[in-house]
């Protein structure tokens, strides 16, 4: 790969941090350390629309935790959020409404069953790296280390959560984790998360209670 020769500066406070990452293995020196995180950081930019998950009987009890994760979101850099909603749709988007409030654009998603299913029409939308909110109580992501964790591994799917029987919380996706959903009802927890598992295609991010 061609290579191009610069000068920078920087401060000495910034290139000890840098310095920090350099482990002699997988960041062999200080130019390799830079280039890694400028790569990341690149990376982590394009990551802007998500989706979350707000469907069942128990829907509308979520939309306070739903309006923090919004604002939260919008606070990253998200421009772009799907909702996904059942029979309470109406009602949700009367609450939630489509994004004015919070300066980023809100679409609702009626098709698709379950939480695997509700995700499945996106699959041409949705061409990298996005994130899955499923949860019904609001938890304040560390993004940047969330997602440095799911770039270091590169697999299909990373869940953070606290709850490891019932892997509720955030998920961080890549475009592949469409060729694990199968068409009609299916839940991410139950149809689609094992054949991840079996594959070592997945990794959980535990997070404190």
């Amino acid at each position: 790969m061609e290579r191009e020769r610069i000068t920078i500066s920087i401060k000495k406070t910034l290139l000890n941090d840098i310095d920090k990452t350099i482990d002699g293995v997988q960041i062999r020196n200080r130019s390799h350390a830079i280039e890694t995180l400028a790569s990341k950081g690149l990376k982590n930019s394009n990551i802007n629309k998500a989706v979350l998950l707000l469907g069942g009987k128990d829907a509308m009890e979520y939309i306070p935790a739903a309006k923090e994760y919004i604002t939260h979101l919008k606070s990253l850099g998200f421009e772009h959020l799907y909702i996904a909603v059942g029979y309470l749709a109406d009602k949700i988007k009367q609450k939630v409404g489509f994004g004015e409030e919070y300066g980023l654009s809100i679409e609702y998603l009626e098709k698709g069953e379950g939480s695997g299913g509700a995700i499945l029409p996106l699959k041409k939308s949705l061409n990298s790296t996005f994130v899955v909110i499923n949860s019904s109580k609001y938890s304040k992501i560390d993004f940047s280390r969330l997602l440095d964790y799911h770039n270091r591994f590169s697999l299909s799917a990373t869940i953070s959560t606290d709850n490891l029987e019932s892997l509720e919380g955030l998920y961080i996706f890549d475009p592949k984790i469409f060729e694990y959903i199968p068409k009609g009802f299916s839940m991410l927890e139950t149809d689609v998360f094992p054949k991840l598992f079996a594959k070592n295609e997945i990794i959980v991010f535990p997070v404190a209670n």
